[in-house]
């Protein structure tokens, strides 16, 4: 009993092991699983074959572009050409490689083959990088000025690990092989080398010489549907609608209830701005194809960039219904609410500024959808200034109360509208107003136009005591382009009045920012501005609020962003400053920090400045924090 107990248990065990040994890949990114020895056989996932390096490389650039992690391996074939084979992961059995091939082709539309080889042979043979040196031809005597060579013709000093016979010797090519032609010409189908020297075109930029590529070779496969459906997504991913247009114009002719026709169509119409048709078509491919993702998955996002928000959370639930792991889908449905949905915030700070003058504010606000196209918000802010007497200072002791009501309307896809009206006492009493758009020029880019009329003038300290208040006139443009470069713009014209109706002055600013992501994760920003402002008094007798009268200032600056986890994130900026006025540099930072728990949101965060940019200087600290619910 004792005995047969103790198989069971070894049966098991061993069973646990082989379930831990192979693990079901979900994606062709995961690491490399290692063989059960140094030396025995391994299985990898071959997916390409050059004899030139750049193209090797560039290929390769493509594949991780993609998310994946592919290998390149030197390899010789029965005559001695070197190939560079690009593959995919390596495993400890077929199977698992071959389920990595149907990833692979599934995501890509490419072939693959499945092979075999010796662990040693893929360590020797693995090039790291263009200057890994190139390994010995097997097949002749080694030539003079070869050993050491790279893929980068430079120069090297490498030897081989073994000698060039021992590398000829070896049992099945199943286990151990070199290339022969043959096994080359089965891996690589002329049309998918094709395919794949046209989409390194294109990643590289050359678009025109890539799409003539494609057009060779749908001449060439004028039956090869996934062919087609390719180039019309080149076509569209490029902008160029119009050939796009005609090609599926012909296909639908010849195939009116194809799949991939039709979703193609509803793309063009997305790209076109044709929300109505894309739907349509659509509606029309699932009524072929109940329950296709792609299609609910595309009428989801088309809703969404249609301005369609209802429309989109109905498209996204559904999407969510059918794929519950789809992450995307989630996030998107997640922002959408998080955007329309009630929402309260409350905004405290302390600013600390030269002469002991403390600035304490506490805000709030409440925003919620009106109906399907308005959205209200009412804002709060109590404001105390306060600044001890001392010598030639007058002393500062202000609350101001400010109301306000603001509606955003949305008058088109594009096009929101935004007006609101309030009030205010502590200073001057009375109304203001705010009348503006923002407007969607294109996908990473905002323009926004701002009127706003008898603001309470706050951010100089000493007008609190004089009545001040401001007009302006703001135009600030605002894009970010391919997740990579961001531009800001800002122009404003203020005209300040001081004992309710005296003009005061006028200033002019103009503000702009080129920003460029270095990493994502963590988000790793650098950023240049230029800030130019000029202030001119409408009375040079009657200055009771000193204001500097020119800066023109450069700042470099770097900001990051972690999320250590689903609930904290930590973020820091920091910079130096260059005034073109002064003679020395100011530079400003700090840390902050963000909690999100669930529905709320909490942030606090502090900043300091070694030159407040008032008359006189002055360094500076801002204490801010933040509270945010979402209904």
């Amino acid at each position: 009993m004792k005995k047969l107990t103790f198989i069971l248990i070894l049966f098991l065990t061993v069973a646990a092991a082989q379930l831990v040994l192979i693990p079901v890949r979900s994606s062709a990114q995961d690491s490399p699983v290692a063989g059960p020895d140094k030396d025995g056989k391994i299985w990898t996932v071959r997916v390409s074959a050059f004899d030139q390096a750049e193209n090797t490389w560039n290929f390769v650039s493509y594949l991780e572009k993609e998310g994946f992690k592919p290998t390149v391996v030197r390899l010789f074939d029965s005559k001695g050409k070197l190939w560079r084979v690009v593959q995919i992961g390596d495993y400890p059995t077929k199977s698992q490689a071959s389920i990595v091939g149907l990833v692979f082709r599934k995501r890509v539309g490419l072939d693959y083959m499945v092979r075999s080889m010796s662990r040693t042979l893929l360590d020797e043979r693995t090039a790291s990088t263009k200057e890994t040196p190139l390994p010995v031809n097997p097949m002749a005597a080694p030539v003079s000025g070869g050993i050491g060579r790279t893929d980068g013709i430079k120069a090297g000093t490498g030897t081989p690990s073994r000698p060039a016979e021992e590398l000829l010797k070896g049992t099945s090519e199943e286990f151990f092989y070199e290339l022969d032609q043959r096994d080359v010409l089965r891996a690589v189908s002329e049309r998918q080398r094709s395919v794949i020297m046209a989409r390194i075109m294109i990643r590289r930029g050359y678009i025109n010489d890539g799409l003539r590529m494609y057009e060779k070779l749908l001449k060439q496969y004028p039956t090869d549907f996934d062919l087609r459906e390719e180039y019309i997504e080149v076509l569209l991913d490029n902008d160029e609608y119009e050939k796009a247009a005609v090609l599926l114009k012909a296909w639908l002719q010849d195939e009116p209830l194809s799949a991939g026709a039709l979703r193609q169509e509803a793309r063009l119409r997305l790209l076109t701005g044709d929300f109505d048709q894309q739907q349509a078509t659509l509606g029309y491919l699932l009524r072929l194809r109940p329950g296709d993702i792609e299609s609910i998955s595309a009428r989801a996002y088309g809703r969404q960039e249609a301005g369609d928000w209802l429309g989109a959370v109905t498209g996204f639930s559904e999407l969510i219904d059918k794929e519950p792991d789809n992450v995307d889908a989630r996030e998107a449905l997640a922002g959408i609410l998080l955007q329309r949905r009630p929402r309260l915030e409350l905004t405290p700070s302390i600013y600390l500024q030269p002469n002991d003058t403390i600035t304490t504010t506490l805000g709030g606000s409440f925003a919620m959808q009106l109906n399907e196209l308005t959205r209200g918000e009412v804002y709060y802010a109590n404001t105390n200034i306060y600044r001890p007497a001392g010598e030639g200072i007058d002393k500062i002791d202000k609350d101001v109360n400010q109301l306000a009501f603001i509606f955003k309307r949305e008058l088109s896809r594009t096009f929101t509208g935004v007006a609101g009206i309030g009030v205010h006492e502590g200073t001057a009493s009375g109304f203001s107003g705010t009348l503006g758009f923002d407007w969607q020029v294109h996908r990473p880019g905002l323009l926004s136009a701002m009127i706003d009329y008898n603001n309470p003038w706050l951010d100089e300290p000493s007008a609190a005591n004089y009545k001040g208040r401001y007009n302006q006139l703001a135009l600030t443009y605002n894009g970010f382009y391919d997740d990579t470069w961001g531009l800001f713009l800002n122009g404003q014209y203020r005209q300040y009045t001081l004992d309710e109706d005296r003009l005061y002055g006028h200033r002019g600013v103009l503000n702009v920012i080129l920003t460029r992501r270095l990493l994502s994760d963590p988000d790793l920003f650098v950023s240049y501005s230029f800030y130019r402002s000029k202030f001119k008094y409408e009375d040079s007798t009657y200055t009771p609020v000193e204001i500097v009268p020119n800066e023109a200032i450069h700042t470099i600056s770097a900001s990051f962003s972690k999320s250590l986890c689903d609930v904290i994130s930590i973020e820091g900026s920091g910079g130096v400053r260059a005034d073109e006025f002064k003679t020395s540099l100011s530079y400003f930072g700090g840390p902050s920090l963000v909690l999100r728990l669930g529905r709320f949101e909490l942030s606090t965060g502090y900043e300091y400045s070694s030159d407040s940019g008032q008359v006189g200087g002055g360094e500076t600290q801002l204490i801010r924090g933040g509270f945010s619910f979402v209904f």
